[in-house]
């Protein structure tokens, strides 16, 4: 499917950036979001997977679109883009609805940091050095460790069902 991505990300009014207890920055809800709402539409440029591992373009606006494809912020745009301070939770609180659009999987109190498990969208060891990254989210549930291989847990796939990237649901399949 040949889809025309945004040239940045659209990010609902609702949100800003902040402190984070979970890692560095993240995105906040400034008031109520319901289940459902729309969060963001993941935009960039579109590129290669020889363009993506060049290391011309921001590594947290790499996101993936197709089989080899993804869009991306190259290095010398500077303008914040709010997606790239999304930080994961092994109980997210935001899941997709197809490639590029998060929305709520639950309603979501203001100042609650919005959150996205990498284990429905990460299927690749493009992302994660040395196949693995420690996690600190921080939930009774941490799965310590995330990998690219997160997506085939049943718990998982029983809690992120319908909602999981569509390279990794066809994987799935």
């Amino acid at each position: 499917m040949n889809r025309e991505y945004l040239s940045r990300s659209a990010v609902s009014p609702k949100l800003a950036v902040g402190k984070s207890k979970i890692h560095g920055t993240g995105v906040f809800a400034k008031e109520a979001v319901l289940k459902g709402e729309k969060l963001m539409e993941f935009g960039g440029q579109p590129i290669s997977r020889e363009e993506m591992l060049s290391g011309k373009y921001r590594i947290r606006s790499i996101w993936p679109v197709g089989e080899g494809r993804f869009i991306a912020l190259p290095e010398t745009d500077s303008a914040i883009s709010m997606d790239e301070y999304l930080n994961h939770s092994c109980d997210a609180n935001a899941w997709l609805d197809d490639e590029v659009t998060l929305t709520a999987r639950r309603n979501i109190a203001a100042g609650e940091e919005i959150t996205l498990d990498h284990g429905i969208w990460n299927f690749d060891d493009w992302y994660l050095d040395d196949d693995e990254q420690s996690c600190s989210c921080g939930v009774s549930h941490c799965r310590r460790k995330l990998t690219e291989n997160d997506w085939r847990r049943a718990d998982l796939q029983e809690r992120y069902r319908g909602h999981f990237h569509p390279l990794v649901r066809q994987l799935m399949e």
